[in-house]
């Protein structure tokens, strides 16, 4: 009779236990995800270039290995000479790409091979005796060639790279510079004003697009869910300046004409917005009917 009653009352509290449990799932708040809009943005902010690389090549050619060697070193030294004479502010100079080549051409030499003489295992025709004349390619070296280039760096503003670049360019082909091989105006300080400037066009081109498609489905914006920024830096701004011939500034030529443009700084943002609800929506599950 004992175990009976145990046995009982338990029951009784583990349906009591089930319906209380119950109870609490139905009466819990669960909240329903807002509806999200994804928008891109992107902003662009002009800046200054603060820095020009002009690189010029130097090619000699001479009888000799030391010849070619000798021109280019004599010819490489003017250059950084006429550099150095226009007495620019904040300029440096380096070496790059040096080379030192055999300058060969090929000559072609005829050779006639009587095939009757030789002990060949097989037995010769006619035909075989026609075609005993060969031509054979023979490698002549015709000198050596030597090349270097200068890279020359200058840094200071917009005004100033511009003036400098034009008489940096005239200097270099004056000297013997073969060719200007590459010109090119960048943003080397730092440009964390203008990623910032950049980045906050960005997330209010996205904003106004979010707008607009928002109030076009008749919808309100509520929230911003996440932002993922992205930025593109400033690509250098290349020039082509060619000086094909030493000594073209001999004879007094206009002063090349060269201006600095302004470089671009762009940011990207992806934004996630939340939305209203649709109507009839509802955000939290109801209670059981009489709680």
């Amino acid at each position: 009779m004992r175990v009976w009653l145990i046995l009982l009352v338990a029951l009784t509290a583990l349906a009591a236990g089930a319906a209380a449990s119950a109870d609490m799932v139905m009466g819990q708040a669960t909240a329903i995800p807002h509806p999200m809009l994804s928008v891109n943005g992107a902003g662009t902010v002009q800046v200054a270039p603060d820095t020009v690389r002009i690189t010029a090549s130097v090619i000699t050619e001479g009888d000799t290995v030391e010849t070619a060697r000798e021109r280019n070193a004599q010819t490489m030294q003017k250059l950084m000479d006429a550099v150095k004479a226009l007495k620019l502010q904040n300029v440096t100079m380096r070496t790059l790409n040096y080379t030192l080549d055999r300058v060969t051409s090929e000559a072609t030499v005829a050779v006639k091979v009587d095939l009757s003489k030789l002990n060949l295992p097989w037995k010769i025709g006619p035909s075989d005796l026609a075609e005993s004349n060969f031509r054979i390619g023979v490698p002549v070296t015709l000198g050596f060639r030597a090349s270097n280039s200068l890279t020359v760096r200058m840094q200071g503003t917009r005004e100033e790279l511009s003036d400098g670049g034009g008489k940096i360019i005239d200097a270099l082909m004056a000297a013997g510079a073969n060719q200007i091989t590459s010109f090119a105006y960048s943003l080397e300080k730092d440009n964390t004003a203008a990623m910032r400037e950049a980045l906050t066009k960005a997330v209010k081109d996205a904003q106004l697009t979010a707008e607009a498609v928002a109030a076009a489905a008749g919808r309100k914006i509520v929230g911003v869910r996440n932002i993922s920024p992205s930025y593109v830096r400033p690509m250098p701004e290349m020039r082509q300046v060619q000086a094909p011939y030493a000594g073209v500034a001999a004879y007094a030529p206009t002063p090349t004409p060269v201006t600095a443009g302004m470089l671009e700084v762009t940011a990207n943002v992806q934004v996630n917005y939340d939305l209203d609800y649709n109507p009839g929506d509802t955000q939290f599950l109801p209670s059981p009917p009489g709680k």
